[in-house]
């Protein structure tokens, strides 16, 4: 991208800012935020990359500003977001990972003080750890983030949320999709919009053309498939004719390592593969083409804004306004100015070592087990640490760091704990959170520590974690198996390692390797809890059934859960203990009123004893909640025929035929309600559907049978 490169050039300014800037005094700016998860800098082709597919974020470069060197305060999700969305750092809003840390309601999102200002305020996000209860919501008048939404699959048949090794999400048109219906209905107000876009995790699974264009790397796929979403809310802008009064924002969250410094992903290094995200900005009529090449921070967008749009800006706020800088090009005190970065997901996570930074142009600061100092200017890869080369400047800023998070800290909003429900633990462990070694008290004490291992020294650890769990994605269980068995060498006591070697052998079908795995875990943390459900079942199913149950019992003493109990009746029921299947499908119901698989098998159970107003209470409840249950609506349909209900019974049964178009037995029921009503019409084009689809002669013969009895 041609631009104009400042550092401390002045530009003539043709307008004052504020919130009628761009569009008149009556018509105040509007703003919409992209934030784009585990994005690189270095992957848009406006910052360099040549082959990058990006020519929406380049767009937004050109006419623009792009800032060269924009650093997170965290590589990871939900605390850079916090950043993002509250103007301060992760020692005063106290969001320090994912999933252990919730923003607090004192807290002051710009979503909040858009709507004090009058403004319409909506967000839509792609993934769990940015979702409300996470504390993100604060503000917004609409907030969707249903990740866990059932989805079609290429049949058009309903499938079940993906269940893995890896956070649910959406991709981005999917966002776009859940904004886009408020959108429309409040575009004429001025408003505040957040999109988040998740697609850049792991795993990567772009869309054809990107899974073909970037067959060759996939994460570049993701950036490009996004930079196509993003184009369908740039053209929605300009059709509504509020593109000329609009601020547009794109910022990473944090980067990813790509194998530099022997990380392949993120969360426990804090170098600039990681640190470093790309930000775009475009005010309208304002600043156009312009690069800012001095470091600036994610820290800066909430005050920048808040100076655009002439709010008042909150006294908490810690980041500063870049507007003076995109004005005269130069800092106002004419001082260096520091920023703040810190990962304490080792510690918190895994129980090693933590690591805190300190930004002070030329140089980089990282303290923890083994502290580092680099020339930023000189050495932009961070590949020569200085410490004792410099050891005046490394003392220097270490104790700069020291009194800097202190004063950060002071009167800080203040956290709560997540509430540690079974899902939300089970999301974290699927990626590799709330290890049994991590320090999970939810404390982070503003002082800088030595102590633990140096994560630079196990990162390696959390690499090979993140094969398996993408073999295991990808249903490589072979490679699964040979990366857990490394993992488990490396750390015998890790339930988390022991507990993805098992999942890896029971994707090999070894169902006793799989189960012998899991008998030498200690205790059941959530994601290990959940492969033991599986791995009970699954020894069951091959006869080792005393061992089975004792697994799914061992499960529910840690972790009531409606579906273990579930599990435990389907056990009881196949060994001929109806009193035992009875009792334990209510526990499962009393757990959770609206679970499918209980009800459904209550239901069913009540029917077969031929108690039917108790089959239909459940069927009703069943239906209610997961309308498009398909085995729900097809079995209430046959207990609706059994009692000659037959218009009641038609509803049902062409709903099950409409979900599950493949699903024989339900064309059978209707084709042999239409035999029992003489109604030969409708006999016969039910049976041509099936003669039509079926390739099975044991339904086509059956239903030649029914229509004998015509």
């Amino acid at each position: 991208m041609s631009g104009r490169r400042f550092v401390g050039c002045v530009v003539v300014l043709f307008c004052v800012f504020g919130a009628g800037c761009g569009g008149g005094a009556d018509q105040p700016l509007n703003v919409i935020v992209i934030t784009l998860d585990t994005t690189r800098a270095d992957h848009l082709g406006c910052y360099g990359k040549t082959s990058a597919r990006t020519p929406n974020f380049d767009s937004i470069a050109e006419e623009g500003v792009r800032f060269d060197r924009c650093f997170s305060t965290a590589p990871v999700t939900t605390p850079s977001h916090s950043t993002i969305m509250t103007g301060t750092y992760p020692p005063y809003h106290g969001v320090r990972d994912n999933g252990m840390f919730v923003l607090g309601p004192d807290a002051v999102t710009f979503a909040e003080i858009a709507q004090q200002n009058g403004y319409a305020t909506g967000g839509a996000v792609g993934s769990f750890p940015v979702t409300r209860k996470f504390g993100l919501a604060q503000g917004f008048e609409f907030f969707d983030d249903r990740i866990s939404t059932p989805a079609e699959d290429f049949r058009g048949r309903r499938t079940v949320p993906k269940q893995g090794v890896f956070f649910e999400e959406r991709p981005a048109p999917w966002v776009n999709s859940a904004i886009l219906p408020w959108f429309e209905e409040n575009v004429d107000r001025p408003f505040f919009v957040w999109l988040h876009y998740w697609d850049a995790h792991l795993p990567h699974h772009p869309p054809p053309p990107y899974s073909e264009l970037f067959a060759h790397d996939l994460y570049q796929g993701e950036i490009a498939y996004a930079d196509h979403s993003l184009g369908t809310i740039l053209e929605f802008l300009k059709r509504s004719g509020v593109w000329d009064r609009t601020v547009v924002v794109v910022v990473g969250d944090h980067g990813e390592g790509m194998g530099e410094h022997d990380e392949d992903t993120h969360s426990m290094l804090a170098y600039n593969t990681t640190i470093r995200v790309p930000f775009l900005m475009r005010v309208p009529e304002r600043f156009t083409g312009l690069v800012v090449d001095q470091p600036v921070g994610s820290v800066d967008i909430v005050p920048t804004l808040v100076d655009l749009l002439g709010f008042e800006l909150p006294d908490e706020v810690q980041g500063r306004s870049l507007v003076p800088v995109l004005e005269s090009g130069v800092e106002s005190d004419h001082e260096v100015h520091r920023y703040y970065a810190e990962a304490l997901s080792p510690r918190l996570s895994h129980g090693w070592g933590e690591l805190r930074v300190l930004f002070a142009e030329p140089y980089k600061y990282i303290h923890g087990p083994r502290p580092e100092l680099y020339d930023m200017v000189r050495d932009p890869h961070e590949l020569e640490n200085l410490v004792e080369e410099l050891p005046e400047v490394a003392i220097e800023m270490r104790e700069e760091l020291a009194a800097l998070i202190v004063d950060l800290g002071a009167s800080g909003a203040g956290v709560s704990d997540v509430v540690q429900d079974e899902e939300t633990l089970r999301r974290l462990e699927a990626l590799g959170y709330l290890s049994s070694g991590g320090d999970q008290s939810g404390l982070a004490i503003e002082e800088l520590r030595s102590d633990g291992e140096a994560p630079q020294d196990r990162v390696g650890d959390i690499a090979l974690m993140s094969q398996t769990k993408k073999s295991i994605d990808e249903r490589d269980y072979l490679a699964a198996r040979e990366s857990a068995l490394r993992l488990v060498d490396l750390a015998p006591e890790s339930a988390y390692y022991r507990s993805l070697l098992a999942t890896a052998y029971l994707g090999l079908g070894l169902g006793e390797l799989a189960l012998n795995e899991m008998e030498k875990v200690e205790s059941l943390p959530s994601l290990t809890a959940g492969v033991a459900l599986d791995i009970g079942v699954a020894a069951f199913n091959i006869g080792e059934r005393e061992r089975g149950e004792a697994m799914i019992r061992r499960y529910l003493a840690e972790r009531p859960s409606a579906y273990g109990y579930y599990l435990l009746a389907e056990m009881r029921a196949a060994v001929g203990d109806d009193a035992g299947y009875a009792a334990l499908l209510v526990k499962s119901i009393e757990l959770e009123p609206t679970n499918p698989r209980s009800l459904l098998s209550s239901a069913v159970r009540f029917a077969s004893l031929g108690q039917a107003k108790r089959a239909e209470r459940d069927f009703r409840a069943l239906l209610e909640s997961n309308p498009h249950d398909l085995r729900g609506q097809y079995n209430y349909g046959v207990l609706l025929l059994q009692e000659s209900r037959w218009d009641e019974a038609r509803v049902h049964l062409d709903t099950a035929v409409a979900l599950g178009p493949d699903f024989w037995p339900a064309h059978l029921a209707l084709l042999a309600m239409y035999v029992d009503l003489g109604d030969a019409e409708a006999a016969a084009a039910a049976r041509e559907r099936i003669r039509a689809r079926c390739k099975d002669d044991g339904v086509s013969t059956r239903a030649d049978e029914l229509m004998e009895m015509l």
